[in-house]
């Protein structure tokens, strides 16, 4: 603490004034009483003999209390500081080609290339690590071209039909990183899945997946016979939830449509160490809700190939209207809202009477067929 203390005095610019602090310890503060002489102007002093006012000695100073604590915090909040960029810039270095950034060039192909990509609010989420491999982002797709060409961490491969080993070896083939597999739980239950999941692990499956309607001993069977993590689907944290994990579970699957974020953070209050992967929807502002929320993997699910595709000759096409030479890239999020059904052409009515025609027609060469046989039969 300053052995002065700045005053001011009327209209004049603030002076040092000297002080004499008598100090006391009371209850973990110092109590200071500062007696600072009085410099007001004399005709604001309140004194009798304005002469002796303006601090001459003699005249009566000013008691000013304080109380300071021993331990002072302080804090700087930097969000609202504009930071000089070149503070902010990657490093650079002099070569003889030039100033060049210290940092690896991405190396990707001339053809070759990850053209989907997902989105980039998906790197704010800390992700788990599965096997010495980190895991952020998942893309939700078993369409092996979408697969290949994107630069998602992992591929979570379910589909609404039996699980089939064929499927499971496809996909495993053409990914590129770690590939999760659903091996039932709705259609497909009991000692078919587990037998599913034994053989998932011998194909090369990073984990198997199973769907919300498995039973906790259903899981426990899975956890028993195979050596690689069970991801469970829960829809809401309840009783089921919590068996399944008490089950084996390592990694739980929040699929709880727009309650995802709120039984994300009530599995997380009970679970802090159990990785908790979740879809992001399709908005930056869903994806962070989301990691919000306490998930530690985000699911995407990608534009479909047929959508992508698309995308890409609407493009072509206003290029060529434009006269401009075709450039080729690849918008995920462009494609996301294309309809499928657009460039589906449209029913044509068929008149009734040439539906009788076909119809007379193909009843006909049956009864011919019919004919042909019984003669055959006869000789």
């Amino acid at each position: 603490m300053s052995d002065e203390i700045e005053t001011t005095s009327g209209a004049d610019a603030p002076q040092k004034a000297p002080a004499s602090p008598a100090a006391t310890e009371t209850g973990g503060t110092v109590s200071d009483v500062w007696e600072i002489p009085c410099t007001s102007a004399p005709e604001a002093c309140g004194e009798a003999d304005a002469e002796a006012c303006a601090g001459e000695p003699g005249h009566a100073p000013v008691t000013v209390p304080a109380e300071v604590p021993e331990d002072i915090m302080a804090t700087i909040d930097f969000s609202e500081v504009d930071l000089d960029p070149a503070l902010t810039s990657a490093p650079h270095a002099v070569t003889p080609m030039g100033v060049l950034p210290m940092e690896p060039s991405p190396i990707e192909g001339h053809l070759r290339k990850a053209a989907i990509r997902v989105p980039y609010e998906i790197e704010e989420v800390g992700g788990f690590t599965l096997f010495g491999r980190r895991i952020q982002s998942m893309i939700y797709s078993t369409d092996v071209a979408v697969i290949r060409n994107s630069n998602a961490d992992a591929v979570f491969a379910v589909y609404p039909f039996t699980a089939q080993p064929a499927i499971t070896q496809a996909l495993l083939t053409a990914a590129e990183c770690p590939v999760f597999v659903g091996v039932g739980g709705g259609t497909t239950t009991g000692k078919r899945s587990v037998q599913l999941a034994a053989v998932s692990e011998m194909q090369g499956a990073a984990g198997v997946i199973v769907n919300s309607p498995a039973s906790p001993e259903m899981v426990e069977q899975i956890v028993a016979m195979v050596d690689i993590p069970v991801i469970a689907t829960v829809v809401r944290c309840d009783a089921t939830a919590h068996a399944k994990v008490r089950a084996g579970a390592k990694i739980l699957n929040v699929a709880a449509g727009k309650d995802t974020p709120e039984v994300l953070r009530q599995l997380r209050e009970h679970y802090p160490n159990i990785p908790l992967i979740a879809p992001g929807g399709k908005t930056p502002e869903s994806i962070r809700e989301t990691i919000a929320a306490g998930a530690n993997a985000i699911i995407w699910t990608p534009p479909s190939a047929q959508m992508l595709q698309a995308d890409m000759m609407l493009r072509y096409r206003k290029q060529a209207d434009a006269g401009e030479a075709p450039v080729v890239s690849i918008d995920p999020v462009s494609a996301g809202e294309v309809n499928p059904l657009d460039n589906v052409r449209p029913d044509v009515a068929f008149p009734d009477e040439v539906i009788e025609r076909v119809a007379a027609t193909a009843e006909r060469a049956q009864k011919r067929r019919r004919l042909l046989f019984a003669r055959g039969r006869k000789r």
